[in-house]
C-alpha cells in the first residue's frame, strides 16, 4: 500500500491476482484513508492495474505473468509516497514456454513504467 502523494492524500492498494487465463497480474484500488473506503481503480482482468493485455514490451511481450512486484517510491521515508503521475513498478515475470517445478522457474525483473498519464 502507498499513499500517492502528499498532496492527493489517496493511499493505493496493489493486489496480485491469477486470471482465468493462469497468469499472473494485478489489480489496484483507492481510499483517502488507510481506513476506507476503498474503491476499485482498475480491478477487473479487463481492466487491470497491470496484465499483459496492457502493458507493452519494448523488445517485444517475453512474459504474459506480472508477478511479485514492488512500486517504486518518490521518497525514502515510512510514508511510502508514489507519484501517480509517473508510476513505475518492479515485478517479475517468465518465459511463457517455461515450465517444470516452481522454485526453479527463471523468473526475470522487469520495470513497468506509466506511458498514460494526464498530469
Amino acid at each position: 500500500m502507498a499513499n500517492f502523494d502528499a498532496t492527493s492524500n489517496q493511499y493505493l492498494l496493489i493486489h496480485e491476482a491469477i486470471g482465468s487465463d493462469g497468469h499472473r497480474w494485478f489489480r489496484s484500488w483507492t481510499a483517502p484513508a488507510i481506513t476506507g473506503p476503498w474503491t476499485a481503480l482498475a480491478d477487473t482482468e479487463s481492466n487491470p492495474f497491470a496484465r499483459a493485455n496492457n502493458v507493452t514490451f519494448p523488445i517485444g511481450q517475453w512474459t504474459r505473468d506480472i508477478s511479485h512486484g514492488e512500486m517504486i517510491r518518490t521518497s525514502v521515508d515510512q510514508t511510502m509516497r508514489v507519484s501517480p503521475c509517473n508510476l513505475r513498478y518492479l515485478y517479475q515475470g517468465l518465459d511463457p514456454n517455461a515450465g517444470g517445478e516452481y522454485d526453479r522457474l527463471p523468473w526475470r525483473l522487469g520495470l513497468l513504467t506509466q506511458t498514460n498519464s494526464t498530469c
